[in-house]
């Protein structure tokens, strides 16, 4: 099966895919956050909000290179039609 972003049908269902695990693991680490007694107990609002933007960008870059092994994503609707022979 090619999963390769070739067409702005599959560009658009891996993006898609990309965005759902990113969100999904986001909130549920804000939710850890909200409960786990170490950090629910944070002086104020701005310090969680930091602390869950920064799991996020950590979520982001991790679920990019995920897809980016597994469906070649990233290459853009240019990328030639054989994969590069290096990951990045």
């Amino acid at each position: 099966m090619n999963y390769r972003p070739t067409s702005i049908g599959r560009a658009f269902l891996l993006n898609a895919i990309f965005i759902g695990i990113t969100t999904a693991f986001t909130i549920e680490v804000r939710r850890i956050f909200d409960t786990n007694p170490y950090t629910k107990e944070l002086p104020d609002r701005p310090h969680k909000l930091a602390a869950t933007i920064l799991a996020s960008i950590c979520i982001g870059f991790t679920a990019y290179l995920l897809c980016r092994f597994l469906f070649g994503l990233g290459g853009g609707m240019l990328a030639p039609m054989k994969p590069y022979a290096h990951f990045f």
